[in-house]
């Protein structure tokens, strides 16, 4: 069983939502927590609410191979280094009609969700190859497991999220036996504290409404979880060794059933299709 006790952890995007309330669990078992967030003034809040005085808030916007580099270097001089690397920054998911999404917005995030990830990684590495031991998390989605129709609203989030769980399989394949391991993270529909009650707001006029993110979906998939569960459901996994963790109730065997559908996403709406029926 993991322990976290005097681990120290770095998680990017954790001045909100998932990440922040990630850092309030493993605080409480005993982890130093770095907090990082392209708010530096939310990330430092959120460190500062963090019990025990140990926690440590950093701005860094990991688009950014300079910003990424100060915060490496700040962190081996304070720290020495991490134990755990969680990225977890990302865009938002909704950005509308995948037809009509501009290239600039596909290219963005991309450079936050996937090449971001990688700066991340690229830069604590190395401190984590020289002690022998170490774990990397990427936060992934439900969404790259069971493609639900709301995908057709999330074009650019997607795309970067069937990345990740594909980096995250090859980073695995590349550390392994070096002591230093890697696992993904799926969240479920999540209703973040910070917008509670469903998705963010859209980047494009025409904004898709609750409703529009319903069709086709099973019901079980439509019911937001809080961010503690979300948080909850990951840490349960780090502490179990689980390379997958998904937040999504039932998530498992939706998953099969979607492998004996041949993964056709159009599997999903006949399916929920025929629940509604």
């Amino acid at each position: 069983m993991t322990s976290f006790h005097d681990q120290t952890i770095l998680i990017t995007g954790a001045a909100t939502g998932i990440g922040r309330a990630t850092a309030r669990i493993l605080t409480d078992l005993g982890a130093r927590l770095l907090i990082v967030d392209l708010n530096g003034e939310g990330a430092k809040a959120t460190a500062a609410s963090l019990p025990g005085g140990k926690a440590r808030g950093y701005a860094c916007d990991v688009r950014s191979d300079e910003d990424v580099a100060r915060l490496r270097d700040a962190v081996t001089a304070e720290f020495g280094g991490i134990d755990w690397l969680i990225n977890n920054a990302a865009k938002p998911p909704v950005s509308g009609a995948i037809t009509e999404v501009e290239i600039d917005v596909w290219t963005d995030t991309l450079d936050v969700n996937v090449v971001g990830y990688v700066r991340m990684i690229r830069a604590f590495l190395p401190g984590m190859r020289a002690k022998g031991s170490g774990h990397i998390v990427n936060t992934s989605s439900g969404l790259a497991l069971l493609p639900d129709p709301p995908t057709r609203f999330m074009g650019p989030y997607i795309a970067s999220k069937g990345a990740q769980l594909s980096m995250s399989y090859a980073f695995a394949h590349a550390l392994a036996g070096t002591g230093i391991s890697v696992s993904v993270f799926c969240p479920g529909l999540t209703a973040t504290s910070d917008r509670p009650g469903g998705p963010p707001p859209a980047a494009l006029p025409g904004a898709p409404t609750l409703d529009d993110f319903r069709i086709g979906v099973p019901q079980r998939r439509s019911r937001p979880a809080t961010t503690e569960h979300a948080a909850q459901t990951l840490v349960d996994g780090l502490i179990r060794g689980d390379f997958l963790t998904c937040s999504q109730e039932g998530y498992y065997p939706d998953l099969l059933a979607f492998a004996q559908g041949n993964l056709d996403p159009l599997s999903i709406v006949r399916e929920a299709q025929a629940e509604a029926a």
